[in-house]
C-alpha cells in the first residue's frame, strides 16, 4: 500500500509539474490575444471617433458651400482653401473623395474647367469599385465635352458612350440620356434617336419605377413605352 501511495503521488506530482510548465507558455499567449483584442477595440473606437469629426467637419463645408453659392459674391477661394487645408488634415479618412467632389464644384464655379478634370481624375482614381463611381466619371465626362479643346471632347464623348454601352452601369440610362442631348444639340438626330429609342426599349419592362429620363426623351422624340 505504501508503494502504491508513493507512486501515486508521483505520477501525480509529474502531472502537475507538466501542467505548471505548460502553463506559463499558455499565459504568456492568453496574456497578449487579450492585449491585442484590447489594442484592436480601442484602434477602432478612435477611428469611429475620428470619423465623426471629420464627417461633423465636412458638414459644416458643405453648410457653408450652400450659402456662398447664394451669395451675389461668392468667395470661392477662402472656402476652396478651407477645403484643401481639410483635404490633407483628414488624409486617412473615407470622406476624402467627396471633400475632391465639392473642390470640383468650386473650381467650376470659377470657371477653372482643366483643375476640375483634374481633380476628378485624382477623385475617380482614389475611390476603385465605389458604388457611385460611375456618376463622377459621367461628369468628368461631361466637363470634358464643355471644353474649348477638340482632344478633350473627343475624350469625353468615348468615356460617355462607354458608359452608355455599359450593360454593368447602374447609371447607364442617365449616361445614355445625356450621349443622346450631346448628339441632337450637334445636330445629329439619328444618332439621338438611336441612343434614345435604346434607352426607351430598356425600359419597357421597368413600369412600375422607369427611368426619369424616358419622359424627356418622349418630349424630343414622342416615343412611348408599349
Amino acid at each position: 500500500m505504501a508503494i502504491q501511495k508513493t507512486t501515486r503521488s508521483t505520477v501525480f506530482g509529474t502531472i502537475f509539474g507538466a501542467i505548471r510548465a505548460q502553463s506559463k507558455p499558455l499565459i504568456f499567449v492568453a496574456v497578449f490575444f487579450v492585449g491585442m483584442v484590447t489594442v484592436w477595440f480601442g484602434y477602432k473606437l478612435w477611428v469611429v471617433k475620428r470619423e465623426r469629426a471629420v464627417q461633423y467637419e465636412f458638414s459644416s463645408l458643405i453648410t457653408e458651400y450652400e450659402t456662398i453659392s447664394h451669395d451675389k459674391n461668392p468667395e470661392w477661394d477662402a472656402l476652396l482653401e478651407k477645403l484643401n487645408a481639410a483635404y490633407e488634415k483628414n488624409a486617412n479618412s473615407s470622406l476624402l473623395p467627396y471633400y475632391l467632389g465639392y473642390k470640383v464644384r468650386i473650381l467650376l464655379h470659377q470657371g477653372k474647367k482643366e483643375e476640375a478634370i483634374a481633380t476628378l481624375n485624382k477623385m475617380i482614381a482614389d475611390m476603385p469599385g465605389s458604388p457611385i463611381l460611375a456618376l463622377y466619371q459621367m461628369e468628368q465626362a461631361l466637363i470634358q465635352l464643355d471644353s474649348a479643346d477638340a482632344a478633350v471632347q473627343t475624350a469625353g464623348l468615348e468615356a460617355l458612350k462607354k458608359l452608355a454601352n455599359d450593360t454593368h452601369n447602374d447609371l447607364r440610362d442617365s449616361a445614355q440620356y445625356y450621349l443622346g442631348r450631346y448628339y441632337w444639340a450637334n445636330n445629329d438626330v439619328d444618332a439621338a434617336r438611336h441612343v434614345w429609342q435604346q434607352l426607351v426599349d430598356e425600359q419597357r419592362d421597368e413600369k412600375m419605377s422607369p427611368s426619369p429620363w424616358v419622359g424627356y426623351v418622349q418630349d424630343k422624340l414622342a416615343l412611348t413605352i408599349v
